[in-house]
Order: C-alpha cells, then structure tokens, then sequence
C-alpha cells in the first residue's frame, strides 16, 4: 500500500515537474522572434524531457523535396550536418511523407527504416521515436529521438510528452512567420521603392548600376552582388558591391560563359543551390556556395544581368528570385533611358561628318582635366593643327570630295591617339588634340610624329583619285607654358599659324611667351 502511494507521488511529482517546465519553455518560446531560436529552444528541452543517444530536427526543403538536418545532438552529430533524405525516405521520411508520428522500438524489425545514415556515421540505431512538426496543415520538419537510455522503449506517454511541445512550437513558429513575412515585404518594398527613387534620378549607367548593386546588397547581406552590361557577344562589370575584402575576380564575361553568362543568353533566371555540382559553374569569387542569375530584359531584348552569390548553400528561395526579376526589370527601363540621354549628349558633343568629338566638347573637357591636373599636378598638352590648302580641294575637287579628305585625316590621326586622349575637328579643317599627362617636350615629338603621317601618305578621296595633304602643326603645354585652358586653345592655335606664315607643313610650340620652330634632334 506504502509502495503503491509512493509511485502516485512520484509519478505526481513528474506531471508537476512537466508541467512547470513546459509552461516556462511556452513563455521562452513566446518571447522570440526567431524561428532558428525556437526550434533550438524546442530539441533543446527535448533532450532534457527523454533521455537518448542522440536526437534531431530535420526541416523541409520544399524546392528540393527533401529533408535535412537543421540541429542534432549526440556523438555524431557533426556527421549528419550534410545528409538529405527524400520525402518518404526512412522513419524520418516517412513521417514527413504522411505527416504521422511513430514509435519504432526495434529498427531491424521496420522495413520503413533507412540504414544510410547509420553506413555513414557508423552509428547504430535501435529504437526511434518520431513526430512531424505542422504548422495550419504544412509539414515544417519532423523530430526524432534516437535510442531512449534504459531497458524500456518509447512509449506512448513519451510521445505524448513531446507533442505537447511541437504542438505549442507550431503555433510559435507560425506567429514568428507572419511578423518575419511582414518584415520582408517590407524589406523588399523598401528596397524596390530605393531603387526607383534613386535610377530616376541618375543618368550615368555606371552610377545607376554600381547605386543598384549596393543597395541589393545591403537589403540581402549576401556575399556580393554584380550587374553586368551586355555589350556585343560579352557582358562587362558595371557595378559590384560584396563584404569586405570581396572584390570581383573578372570584369569581362562571354555570353553563354558562366551562370550570368548563361542567363544572359537563354534569357532565364536561374538558382543554384550547390555551384559545386553545376557544370555552368564559372569559379571566380572564393567560398561561393550558391548563385543567382537574373537577366535584365527590356522587350526581348538582353541589356545584361544580375548576378548574386552566397557563401551558404541553398541560399535562394522563389522569393528572392521574383523580387530581383522586379528590380530587373526596373532597371531595363533605368539603363534604356540612360543610354538614350547617352545619345543625345554624344550627339551634341559629336561632329557629324567625322565622328570626333566638337569644339563644345573640346572646351567643357578642357575645363575638367586642366582643373583636374592642378589637383594632381599634372601636364596637359595641347596640339592644334589645321590641313594647308584645303580650300584649293574644295574648289577643285568638290565639298563631298573635301568631306571625306576630312573624314580620312581623322580617321588616320585616330589611330595613333590612345584611349585617354582626346582628338577633336575644331572647326572647317581644324583639329585639336588634348593630351593628359604628357610634357610640352614628348608632345611636340608627337606632333611631328603625326605630321608626318598626314602628309607622307596619299589619301583615297575618290575612285582613282589619290590626294596628298599636308598639315601645319602648333603645340603648348598647361602648365607651362599656357596659364588656363582657354590660353592653351590660343597659345597652340598661335604657334600653328606661325608654321602657315612660314612656309606650312611644320611644327612649332609655345613656351616662354614665345613661338619655337620643331628642331630634330
């Protein structure tokens, strides 16, 4: 009789035990916010509720139809971080299949049970207890306790014991949810309303892509970001934004080359959530684990794409896919409307008949690079030269004639000027040069240096009509020798026509508030 009471007791003491933990692992659940912090909480105080060898919570992969394992606990725990297991697929499996917990109390006996896992770790189990984790009729994961310690099985009052839990964690999780969805929209909405209010306002595709990139990548926090502009059968890098110490590995792509290049040519979005197992996979950028690709399309028509990467596998959902879609698409009517304003300020700046650069370039260029040079001490050079009897072509061989003369001296000229160079028809049969960084001494050998090739060499103006032209060459020097960049025009411009006065078809410069003949040396 004794005995008999002393077990209701004990027994008694445990409810009362159960019921006091339970009610304070509700409050602590309750109280976050975080889903990874719930489920924690949850396997957590499981572990202490039934004693075993090991238990875990594997969640639902809902892209992949599969389940892996978010948490575990137990000796080999770290040997399962990267196991999957199909829907269906062992005890696990088969819980999340039919959405039914289950009490195996000798694995041998089950041919539900899936002796993978064990081959891996070289664990052995025995015994299972398993319970699907829902939430509004959808299967989140399931929980497993491997092994109960001592001679007795799982029983149903175990399982009643942790239901209690899962049931309560279900009902956490589904509030976290909603506040966590609630928090994305209006990330997302945030991000979406940045970057429209901000590509509205800016009409330098650099900008606008580099601005877009880092705003992408601020709302995301994944490991870098790139946008990159289709430009013939490449696409170029025109904005990047990564973690620190992340910087892109290439800024030159093929089309088809890569998973940007391959979205770019089939016009797809695409996930990958292993680039290690993607063939398309281009290695650049070191500890990708996942990539996004997102083309930029404006009807039909590639302009570039998006490329987003991540140092977690898995890392890209369908939702995270949609709303780039959106900022792509954004961004096609953003990079049109730069390119076309583009277009129109190269047109103005540009000279129809050569397509050099005019003379309203020549000055706001003049401007910048003279301001910039004072900055960094640097020369800028100038050399003005103007075609010596062109007037005699003109009436004698006709304007269209004269036209293309003018068109191949710009042409030949253009080959020998490097990028960072500016050639510019001035005006009639006028050119300037401008010519950053270089001293007044290297720019008058160039000047020779090009007088040379204008006049040396015949011109095809015409169907069996060769003509050679010679040129008269004048060259100064900011800071040097000319004070501003309207004094460097007149100071070079000045030079050139003492080489018209003596005899044309030279080169002279400006220095020291005088005009020097070309000596060769």
């Amino acid at each position: 009789m004794s005995n008999s009471i002393d077990k209701k007791i004990e027994l008694l003491r445990e409810k009362l035990n159960d019921l006091s933990v339970f009610n304070e692992v509700i409050n602590l659940i309750n109280s976050k916010k975080d889903i990874g912090e719930i489920l924690h909480i949850v396997i957590t105080r499981i572990a202490d509720l039934i004693k075993a060898e090991a238990w875990s919570l594997l969640l639902v992969d809902d892209v992949k139809n599969e389940l892996f394992f978010f948490e575990a606990f137990g000796e080999k725990r770290d040997d399962i971080k990267h196991i999957r297991l199909k829907i269906g697929q062992g005890i696990a499996g088969w819980v999340a299949k039919y959405k039914k917990p289950v009490i195996v109390k000798d694995t041998s006996r089950d041919k539900r049970f899936f002796h993978g896992v064990d081959e891996i770790t070289r664990f052995r189990t025995k015994s299972v207890l398993a319970v699907p984790l829902i939430t509004k009729d959808r299967l989140i994961g399931v929980i497993e306790v491997i092994n109960k310690i001592g001679k007795s099985s799982f029983t149903r009052d175990d399982l009643n014991r942790i239901k209690a839990y899962i049931d309560q964690t279900a009902i956490a999780i589904e509030n976290a949810n909603l506040v966590n969805k609630l928090k994305e929209r209006i990330r997302d909405l945030t991000l979406i309303f940045n970057i429209g209010r901000y590509i509205t306002s800016i009409l330098s595709i650099e900008k606008l892509l580099q601005v877009s990139a880092e705003l992408i990548k601020e709302s995301f926090n994944f490991l870098y970001v790139a946008i990159a502009l289709k430009e013939n059968r490449h696409l170029t890098l025109k904005g990047f934004s990564g973690v620190e110490n992340i910087l892109p590995r290439r800024s030159l792509v093929k089309v088809g080359e890569g998973l940007s290049g391959f979205s770019t040519k089939y016009k797809k979005s695409i996930i990958v959530d292993n680039v290690s197992k993607d063939k398309r996979y281009l290695r650049g950028i070191e500890g990708v684990r996942s990539e996004m690709a997102v083309p930029i399309v404006l009807e039909k028509k590639v302009l570039g794409v998006i490329d987003i990467g991540s140092d977690v596998p898995f890392s890209f959902q369908q939702e995270h896919k949609n709303l780039v879609e959106q900022i792509a698409s954004q961004l096609a009517i953003a990079i049109e409307n730069a390119q076309l304003y583009q277009t129109i300020k190269n047109a103005a700046l540009t000279d129809d008949l050569t397509g050099l650069y005019n003379a309203r370039y020549a000055f706001i260029y003049l401007d910048e690079i003279t301001n910039q040079a004072v900055k960094e001490d640097f020369p800028v050079s100038l050399i003005f030269f103007d075609l010596d009897h062109f007037k005699w072509v003109n009436d004698n061989f006709g304007h269209l004639v004269g036209g293309k003369l003018l068109k191949e001296v710009a042409k030949r000229v253009k080959k020998h000027i490097i990028e960072t160079d500016a050639i510019i028809r001035y005006g009639g049969d006028e050119y300037i040069i401008i010519i950053p960084r270089m001293p007044l001494e290297q720019s008058v050998e160039k000047a020779e240096f090009l007088r040379k090739k204008v006049g040396n060499y015949p011109f095809g103006v015409k169907k069996n009509l060769n003509y050679r032209i010679t040129a008269s060459f004048g060259v100064s020097e900011f800071p040097g020798a000319s004070r501003d960049a309207l004094a460097l025009i007149r100071d070079a411009d000045m030079a050139m026509y003492w080489v018209k006065e003596n005899g044309r078809n030279g080169t002279a410069y400006f220095s020291n508030k005088k005009i020097f003949p070309y000596k060769k040396k």
